[in-house]
């Protein structure tokens, strides 16, 4: 076996790690119950309310930056999906591995909104598909622009 092989191995078994660490990363939130979610977020929002409360002494709407903080938790867990997707589909598909990578993470998203159904304090919210789109849109896309951008710099 010369390196090629070895590198080419180590991107397989890579691709299928990063791959399975996505998907267990989205199980893991997906199945916390309601309180334990809220109480994740609400922590994050109790530490910058207590920033912003030492930087201009405002109040502001927390409820709101709370739903915020939610969402934007969905946008980079899909965004870690996207990127895992992406890198997976680029070692093992030989055609179309953007579209098998956009497919696969709409199909994860649709079944983590419908596991939700079980957990509970849980449930399907439709709003959060296209904020999981819009995470894994942003993943795909940054591998795909810094894989463009590595292959200008090498021929370079």
């Amino acid at each position: 076996m010369y390196y090629g092989e070895l590198a080419f191995l180590f991107k397989k078994y890579i691709s299928i790690l990063l791959l399975i660490l996505g998907i267990l990363l989205i199980i893991a939130f997906t199945l916390q119950p309601g309180s334990a979610s809220a109480a994740l977020a609400m922590h994050f929002v109790n530490v910058i309310s207590k920033v912003n409360n030492k930087l201009n002494h405002a109040t502001a709407d927390w409820y709101s930056f709370y739903i915020l903080v939610r969402k934007f938790a969905h946008s980079v867990e899909y965004l870690v999906m996207g990127v895992a997707s992406i890198f997976f589909f680029l070692v093992w598909a030989k055609k179309r591995p953007f579209l098998l990578a956009v497919v696969f993470c709409a199909v994860v998203s649709i079944c983590d909104q419908l596991s939700k159904i079980v957990v509970p304090g849980r449930e399907f919210d439709i709003t959060d598909i296209p904020i999981d789109v819009m995470g894994y849109l942003i993943g795909i896309l940054f591998v795909y622009v810094a894989r463009h951008e590595w292959h200008k710099f090498k021929q370079k």
